[in-house]
């Protein structure tokens, strides 16, 4: 047995010999710290893409929203970056005639959502206080959630499907007709 150990210390395994050419003549791993001088070591250097960090946003019962895709929390304003948001005063008129207040169905439809709930997000782009996000909830896409809900219309073309969904089935903002023709719903003024 102690013939076997002292073959294997002085019999280099196959694949494992040590290379005599100049990027890797000296050792990579060392037992003390050694100075890296760039202008002198030919070393290749790989470039490390950053690790995209979740953020965990507890959200509060009393959390303040501004339409259906913009709320502050903790002194933060957050944005959902794949939804359009409804104007919260805008107000819908059905094939019948009748009139709803959808901006503010929209408005309550991601409050209800959100509201005692931890948010999983990835940070999209930051400005001062203001975070644009991609969120999940209980695994789920909000910013989904809310385009099939009705909340809002699809900013980007992986929500077209749960968009057309909400619109045959003329949930909240595609009970009108104008926004049902047009796949959106045009600002207050325009009607």
């Amino acid at each position: 047995m102690a013939l076997a150990f002292l073959l294997l210390a002085i019999v280099p395994a196959k694949g494992t010999e040590r290379r005599t050419d100049a990027a890797s003549a000296d050792p990579v791993w060392t037992d003390r710290p050694v100075r890296i001088d760039r202008r002198k070591q030919t070393y290749t250097r790989v470039a490390v893409a950053p690790l995209p960090t979740l953020l965990r946003i507890h959200v509060t019962s009393r959390v303040a929203v501004f339409d259906s895709a913009s709320f502050e929390e903790g002194g933060r304003l957050y944005v959902l970056t794949d939804i359009v948001p409804v104007d919260p005063g805008r107000f819908c008129r059905g094939t019948a005639g009748v009139i709803a207040v959808c901006g503010q169905q929209a408005r309550i439809a991601l409050r209800r959502r959100i509201a005692g709930s931890t948010l999983s997000c990835k940070e999209d782009y930051r400005s001062g206080l203001v975070s644009f996000l991609t969120c999940r909830l209980n695994g789920k896409d909000l910013a989904e959630m809310l385009v099939a809900a009705g909340a809002g219309w699809a900013a980007t073309p992986r929500l077209r499907a749960a968009q057309e969904k909400a619109m045959a089935q003329e949930t909240v903002i595609w009970r009108d007709t104008q926004c049902r023709t047009l796949g959106r719903c045009p600002p207050r003024g325009m009607r």
